[in-house]
């Protein structure tokens, strides 16, 4: 299987706020994103783009044992059957390199933002706290920075992911390693005056035993009260999630390649050969 690069793209959103909003004129209307990017360069020092790029790369290693049938006399036609074996994780998606600045600004802002909730200091030097309160404000107003991909499919709820400990957004393909094949194929002379050499072809179904997973990490919020102050605490973990399964709705920017993904039960496969017989 050729290797390539597909780009999907994802946008930005901060807090509830759609992530980029235009009047019927065409005019950009200011957003809680657009007020948080000049913000963000005074925290963090780097640019905020307001879409991500994801490179997704195939990545497929088979070995295959085949038994064609040839049920005709002349031999030319024949069934083939057997199976693929190969590699479980068949392709990968991680943030372009030009988005990296992006992810670490968003984490950084993110983990600004867990502290402006729960009212820590922003950083502790030599055991002092330090904390200001009008930006803790401000960040609680704008918002946490996220993306989202979709709603969960058994709630409702929207499915959002944002970037790791390592600064990084993440997916990865898994299927079957075992995929069974069946096809049918034609063998003949290349031309009058080639002895010897042969062209065929082979066209069957690569079944990969249902829809691949695509496994990501989606950010969940927790809040919990405390019982004696009635204070909340906040905390965000990561929860994985198969976007085949677990999501719908996608947002346009994956709808059509995930309507692909999901097509892929069953998988064309089409084979070229020329052939030389030695002895």
């Amino acid at each position: 299987m050729p290797h390539w690069i597909d780009d999907m793209k994802f946008s930005v959103q901060v807090g509830d706020k759609a992530e980029s909003k235009y009047d019927a004129q065409g005019n950009r209307i200011e957003t809680k994103f657009d007020r948080l990017q000049t913000r963000m360069k005074e925290l963090t020092g780097f640019d905020v783009d307001e879409t991500i790029h994801m490179e997704s790369k195939p990545k497929y290693y088979n070995f295959s044992l085949l038994l064609d049938v040839m049920p005709l006399v002349n031999k030319r036609w024949h069934v083939t059957g057997g199976f693929f074996w190969g590699n479980e994780k068949i392709a990968d998606a991680i943030v372009s390199r030009d988005d990296m600045t992006t992810m670490l600004a968003v984490g950084m802002y993110n983990n600004m933002y867990t502290k402006a909730m729960n009212n820590q200091p922003f950083v502790t030097i030599n055991s002092n706290d330090i904390y200001n309160d009008a930006l803790a404000e401000k960040l609680t107003r704008y918002g946490r920075m996220k993306y989202s991909i979709g709603d969960m499919k058994a709630t409702g709820e929207p499915c959002y992911v944002e970037p790791d400990e390592s600064g990084l957004i993440k997916a990865v393909a898994i299927a079957n390693k075992l995929k069974p094949y069946i096809g049918v194929g034609y063998d003949g002379r290349l031309g009058r005056a080639e002895e010897g050499w042969k062209i065929g072809f082979d066209a069957g179904v690569l079944f990969y035993g249902g829809v691949p997973h695509i496994y990501t990490d989606r950010t969940i919020e927790n809040v919990t009260t405390d019982e004696i102050t009635g204070e909340k605490h906040y905390t965000f973990t990561k929860k994985r999630v198969d976007m085949a399964r677990d999501v719908i709705n996608y947002k346009k920017n994956i709808k059509t390649k995930m309507s692909i993904i999901k097509a892929m039960p069953v998988f064309p496969v089409l084979n070229v050969k020329i052939t030389k017989t030695i002895f």
